[in-house]
């Protein structure tokens, strides 16, 4: 399997998004003073490749939550990013996420 690479494209964000396929290996940084979310859309949507690193990094005042709909699903820490935090979710399955929280 190959190493995924972080990708040094920033997409910023100020309020809640639901993410393309320009999102692959991309920084996400949202900037809100209130709760946003970032939704990573279905498989049947994108078809994220596995080894997909999206890294969300919250940069204003409110909390943002990543989610995923249908039945695709996130496993790991909290998909919730506090002000200052980091959020790293990465695809592991063909509708299964990984996510882990850098503080």
């Amino acid at each position: 399997m190959a190493t995924p690479i972080l990708s040094t494209r920033v997409l910023t964000y100020t309020d809640s998004a639901t993410l393309d396929a320009f999102a692959q290996n991309a920084v996400i940084t949202v900037s809100h003073s209130s709760a946003a979310s970032v939704t990573i859309p279905d498989a049947s949507a994108v078809d994220f490749p596995l080894g997909t690193v999206i890294q969300v990094v919250q940069v204003g005042a409110g909390a943002v939550t990543v989610t995923v709909p249908g039945s695709d699903t996130i496993a790991g820490t909290a998909a919730t990013v506090a002000a200052g935090d980091t959020l790293f979710v990465t695809k592991t399955t063909a509708t299964g996420w990984h996510s882990a929280l850098a503080t």
